[in-house]
């Protein structure tokens, strides 16, 4: 008998306890989607403070009112976050107009961290085409006060017809199939066999500054890779000392391959160009803007959610990443909003520097919970930490490392949650695919063992923490938006991003409550000796084919002239 009451107990108690979670669920879901704000909070992000590039002063005007708006909340712990950076970046206006052989108004955009032309600018234009230090002989004493293209134009393709494209059951189906051809998802950025070859554009790129400087180009004109008259922007460095040392645009692929026509017909095209652009040196920090709901626990853990603030400076940053921001920000107001008294302590973070290299978060991360050694070559150590030997072996923790549970991170444009990636963490599988059962009507639930890159979660997981992003659906993300001047809160599904919230907050109610912390896969660690001989081999014979192919194009370019 005395067992069986124990049983009835613990039976009772278990119900008791999902009884409880699923009453959670029932008023996250009502506030989410019934009382709403997370429009409200986009709109503020988009319409009112516009685009975000890091350093900008629209990006600390959105530090601000991120903050402040948190605080408004009850959040507590709010504030502003600082890390090195580099140069500020603004740009007022720009203007490139053809003169001849016929008068027309282009379509560009600046290229961020480039100079303004201090009014009008005019040039005949020439096809730049350049790949590396050998190739700049046949431009010297050409180029003052003309506006150079840089390459040839490129025939554009059949567009592709799926514009929109929300995920349908065989896609999701595929992507619960580990790819083990694949590495460990702390893999960096650039691989080993091909840093040589990274290291080889980036010494160029600094080689090209040098030169354009040099020889007094009056600007710089880029084509976009997308088409039908969507522009796609990009940065220079924004390292201080780096600056790029001529005015750059970005014009539509259909105008530039317009003006190489011109030149291949004997025309000399005659462009005018007037950017006005500043940059900003007052304060060479960034900022992650960081509040909380603080644990009750003793000593609480640590869960985690967030986005990046930071957005090109072609369009308001909607869905890259408002979006984002504007959801982890509405899952805590939905849990403040019911009073909710975690265990752990829940922390959101907006982040800055996203778009450049993640660093807002990996400052966070290296600040607060994980540190690498940087390289003893002070050289290495000045390049951008892509290009580094090595990630930094090995790595060494902080005093909250060990109270980090997890962080939840959305940076995939606007489209509804349909699973979770686990970046590989087999033992978070089975907690996400449970955590997603009250919410089994509004996602799929799709959990995948797959890793996924390129935003902010990584920052946690180069470290071995557990770090993860959303499976969402795509829409018209990838095909038209992503860095591109539509991307406007026009382009935003308002019920996918109140389908978000809900489940975001769900997620971190659970995480906060859950009687452990999240697993984590093993510490990171470097790779083995066998390992390292095998891609120093690939490397070897990279570069031998690179040699190769240059020293062919060589040959062919002396025969031309």
């Amino acid at each position: 008998m005395k067992k069986l009451a124990l049983s009835l107990l613990c039976i009772s108690s278990s119900l008791a306890y999902a009884n409880d979670d699923l009453d959670m669920a029932n008023k996250i879901r009502a506030e989410g989607f019934y009382n709403s704000e997370v429009m409200h909070t986009l709109e503020q992000l988009t319409d009112s403070i516009g685009p975000r590039l890091s350093g900008s002063p629209q990006m600390k005007k959105a530090n601000d009112w991120t903050l402040e708006k948190l605080k408004s909340w009850g959040l507590e712990n709010a504030h502003l976050d600082p890390f090195e950076f580099g140069r500020g970046w603004s740009h007022d206006s720009a203007t490139i107009n053809l003169l001849s052989p016929r008068e027309v108004s282009l379509h560009g955009i600046p290229v961020a961290w480039t100079p303004g032309t201090s009014g009008e600018v005019t040039g005949e234009v020439i096809i730049f085409d350049a790949e590396s230090a050998a190739d700049l002989a046949q431009y010297k004493g050409k180029l003052k006060g003309k506006i150079i293209m840089m390459g040839q134009g490129k025939n554009i393709e059949a567009p592709e017809n799926s514009v929109f494209k929300r995920y349908d059951s065989g896609e999701l189906s595929k992507l619960k199939d580990f790819d083990v051809s694949k590495g460990p998802s702390h893999s960096p950025w650039i691989s080993a066999d091909r840093r040589d070859s990274a290291m080889q554009r980036y010494n160029f790129r600094q080689t090209l500054n040098r030169f354009l400087k040099e020889e007094k180009v009056a600007g710089v004109v880029y084509r976009s890779w997308r088409q039908g008259g969507l522009i796609n922007v990009f940065g220079r460095d924004h390292r201080v000392g780096k600056t790029f040392p001529v005015p750059a645009i970005i014009i539509e692929a259909e105008h530039y391959n317009s003006l190489s026509r011109m030149i291949d017909n004997g025309h000399t095209p005659k462009l005018s160009l007037n950017i006005e652009a500043r940059f900003h040196d007052e304060d060479r920090n960034a900022y992650n803007t960081i509040a909380e709901i603080t644990g009750s626990d003793e000593n609480p853990e640590i869960v985690m959610v967030g986005g990046h603030l930071d957005s090109w400076h072609a369009s308001d940053g909607a869905v890259d990443n408002g979006a984002g921001v504007a959801v982890s920000m509405e899952a805590m107001r939905i849990l403040k909003a019911l009073d909710f008294k975690p265990k752990r302590t829940i922390r959101i973070a907006l982040w800055s520097g996203e778009e450049q290299g993640l660093f807002g978060s990996a400052s966070y991360v290296e600040e607060n919970f994980a540190t690498r050694p940087k390289p003893s070559d002070k050289n290495e150590r000045a390049l951008p930490y892509y290009l580094w030997k090595n990630q930094g072996w090995p790595i060494e923790t902080k005093a909250d490392y060990e109270k980090f549970s997890v962080y939840f991170n959305m940076d995939n444009g606007s489209g509804r949650f349909r699973g979770i990636y686990t970046e590989g963490n087999v033992a978070a599988k089975s907690v996400f695919s449970s955590w997603f059962g009250p919410y089994s009507d509004l996602s799929t639930g799709t959990v995948t063992n797959k890793s996924t890159g390129g935003t902010d979660h990584e920052s946690f997981d180069d470290v071995g923490l557990p770090g993860f992003q959303f499976i969402q659906d795509k829409l018209d993300y990838g095909s038209r938006l992503h860095h591109t001047h539509i991307d406007s809160i026009d382009h935003v599904v308002e019920d996918d991003l109140k389908q978000a919230s809900v489940i975001m907050a769900g997620f971190l109610y659970k995480a906060a409550m859950a009687e452990e912390r999240m697993p984590r896969k093993p510490m990171p660690k470097d790779i083995s000796a066998l390992q390292k001989k095998k891609l120093a081999l690939k490397s070897d014979k990279a570069r031998i084919k690179r040699d190769k192919e240059a020293n062919k194009a060589k040959a062919i370019n002396a025969v031309k002239n």
